[in-house]
């Protein structure tokens, strides 16, 4: 069987860790009338009154006292956890109880080693992890603090629990992964409360022998115990009652040098983040319901400016390509009555929208293009001599506009062959109910003219003239805003056409619906539209109505998003309740991490990276969701469109990559935010009161 020594020496012999590398330069202790009133409300109790005593460099003392004699609070008070009510606390010739917090937290970081009672280990981290704890704090590399952490372990004899969290080891294992932490920073001070108290005797033994190691490779040692056996194996005892020295042995002068503090490194923002990580995924069903209420938030907003970008960028982006954005849109100022089948003008101020008309309105500056629309309400007879009434037809832009292609989009056929070609495109609701096929011949008979409704109380045209027509292609129902029963004539024809019937039937009305005018540019078609307003004419650009319909969707589109905050805001709210429960049940962990040098600020970033991690998983699951029920809904959208014979890509949902970008980040600022406050809580904790926390 190994004795404690054979296994201590295998341990040192197998780290490879130089004894000068394991501490730093032995500090001395100097305590001058220290008083320490803990106030309960209005009740002062004393805890220390007027404590002195100097503890030289490298020196092994033992404290020991009754319950209550002011034993713990002297460690504190040294550690750099707790402030003198009065007097001065000098270590390493530097008075740190004038100490800023920042600073203090730096003492304890590299100054002072510290192995409690109760182990005090993260219960969540590795052996390795828990030694490597405060060098992470100190910003050392992270291959860096891992070979030294192994190296520790294996000096205090359990280099093989590396991997074990404190739960699967025994309390002389822990002890000894706390020694073994106490040595991270190389400290020149090692503070031990009662270091076997929660101990067998073996195990005991073991971690005694690793003080005294500790001592004779010249670290100053400070040990609290009730046990005298203890007591007796260090230099001097100190004995305390009632917060009074009562016994000492005789203290030595103290001539040590003040040792400044260095400037050491800080935990820095990446292993804030790595810890907050490792935080989140050790509580996995709190950080889903707290990340599904972000992702819901989150979604729905990202959802809705989907829509609300990708609508409006298809709108533009079609119109664009088809260059209805350069389009100008003229009607009459006033509206055309008649008597008999054309009526007549009966308004003062209207303007006639004829061939006169569309010749002076296209040579206005910027126009590069123009014609008019023409329409006629008449009956449809087929090859088989059965007819359908009531079936509008209308012309096409003139094939040299470049935008009769586009006029249509076709479920069959073509477009036709030329503006005079006597052919046409129906509408597949029309040819459904007539059963026409691309290649049928149909007769058109006109009765009205477009602007002339049947059951109007205007007489039909006297004097119909069919004009017989070849199917050259199938148009989708009412696909662009044209009538349901509808047949479409290549310009030419369309205006010959009505020409004939104007002239059999003495028609009045105006020979055009509208004009149309396409500026050079879209740009220059608000200056169109005002010249033309100028000649008395009422004009629309495409450009502008596109303009207002974006806005109003985008005004929508902001109250559905506000409306879709409300669930970010309860989510927030939910994170808050998750944070402050986080900070509640870690209360002790946040008291180690101040005990092992971190700094508040260092607590409330790692609180509040954590809350941020959240708001990021939210966010990117929202995204993903939203993302993908865009794909899905294009496809959707899609499909009806091409089923109505649109053949284009509409994409009305788009996921840009600044809305990823802003739903993540956002969702991680405002989690982070959410986080704030519990962060601060986290970080005000005292470090004394904490570690108490059971």
């Amino acid at each position: 069987m190994e004795t404690v020594s054979e296994v201590s020496t295998a341990a040192v012999s197998s780290t490879g860790l130089r004894d000068r590398d394991l501490l730093g330069k032995p500090v001395g202790v100097r305590l001058e009338d220290v008083h320490r009133i803990h106030k309960m409300g209005e009740i002062a109790v004393p805890a220390l009154n007027g404590v002195s005593l100097t503890i030289a460099p490298g020196e092994f003392v033992a404290i020991m006292g009754p319950s209550g004699s002011g034993k713990s609070t002297l460690l504190n008070l040294i550690g750099g956890l707790d402030r003198p009510t009065s007097g001065r606390v000098v270590i390493g010739g530097v008075p740190i109880q004038d100490l800023k917090d920042r600073r203090l937290a730096d003492y304890r970081l590299q100054r002072v080693g510290t192995v409690f009672q109760s182990f005090n280990l993260v219960q969540s981290l590795s052996a390795l992890g828990n030694v490597a704890l405060p060098m992470a704090l100190a910003g050392t590399a992270a291959g860096e603090r891992r070979q030294r952490a192994q190296a520790l372990l294996e000096k205090v004899g359990v280099g093989d629990r590396a991997s074990f969290r404190p739960a699967r080891m025994s309390g002389g294992q822990q002890q000894r992964v706390s020694i073994a932490r106490a040595l991270s920073n190389r400290p020149g001070l090692l503070l031990a409360d009662e270091p076997t108290g929660n101990l067998d005797d073996e195990a005991g033994d073991r971690v005694m022998e690793l003080l005294h190691e500790v001592h004779a490779l010249g670290a100053t040692v400070i040990m609290v115990t009730h046990d005298p056996e203890i007591a007796a194996q260090a230099d001097r005892i100190i004995r305390l009652r009632n917060g009074v020295v009562v016994e000492q042995a005789d203290q030595p002068e103290s001539k040590e040098a003040t040792q400044g503090l260095t400037a050491l490194g800080r935990l820095g923002g990446l292993e804030t983040l790595r810890m907050g990580v490792s935080s989140v995924l050790r509580r996995r069903l709190r950080t889903t319901l707290s990340a599904g209420g972000v992702a819901v938030g989150i979604g729905a907003m990202s959802f809705i400016l989907s829509f609300t970008f990708g609508t409006q960028n298809a709108l533009n982006s079609s119109l664009s390509s088809q260059g209805a954005l350069r389009q100008v849109t003229v009607g009459a100022t006033g509206v055309g009555g008649g008597a008999g089948a054309g009526g007549a003008a009966s308004v003062a101020n209207h303007k006639t929208l004829d061939q006169a008309a569309l010749n002076l309105l296209g040579r206005q500056a910027h126009v590069t293009a123009s014609w008019g629309s023409l329409s006629i309400i008449g009956g449809v007879q087929d090859s088989t001599n059965a007819s359908l009434s009531d079936v509008t037809a209308r012309s096409l832009p003139p094939r040299d506009s470049n935008f009769a292609a586009g006029s249509r989009s076709l479920q069959a056929g073509s477009q036709p062959a030329s503006d005079t070609a006597p052919e046409a495109v129906v509408s597949s609701a029309l040819a459904t109910k007539m059963g026409l096929h691309v290649g049928d011949t149909i007769r058109f008979s006109g009765l009205y003219s477009g602007l002339v409704a049947p059951g109007s109380g205007v007489a039909p045209a006297s004097k119909p003239i069919p004009l017989a027509l070849t199917v050259v292609g199938l148009d989708s129902a009412g696909a662009f805003g044209t009538a349901a029963l509808s047949i479409s004539l290549p310009y030419a024809t369309m205006t010959g056409y009505w020409t004939q019937m104007r002239d059999a039937n003495n028609w009045k009305s105006d020979e055009f619906s509208s004009l149309t005018l396409v500026a050079d540019s879209t740009a220059s078609a608000t200056t169109v539209k005002d010249e033309v307003t100028k000649l008395g004419y009422q004009a629309t650009a495409t450009a502008e109505s596109v303009k207002s319909f974006t806005q109003i969707l985008s005004f929508i589109g902001l109250g559905l998003t506000g409306i879709a905050a409300v669930a970010l805001l309860v989510a927030c709210l939910g994170i808050v309740n998750t944070m402050y429960t986080s900070v509640l049940e870690r209360t002790r962990e946040i008291g180690i991490l101040k005990a092992l040098g971190a700094r508040s600020g260092d607590v409330r970033n790692m609180f509040m990276a954590e809350a941020a991690l959240i708001g990021l998983i939210g966010g990117a699951v929202g995204i993903a969701v939203t993302a993908a029920a865009g794909v899905a809904g294009n496809a959707i959208v899609n499909s009806l469109a091409h089923q109505q014979g649109i053949p284009i890509s509409l994409n009305v949902f788009q996921t840009a990559w600044w809305l990823v970008v802003l739903s993540v980040a956002g969702a991680g600022l405002v989690s982070a935010l959410s986080g704030f406050f519990p962060a601060l809580r986290a970080a005000s904790l005292d470090p004394v009161v904490a570690l108490r926390y059971e």
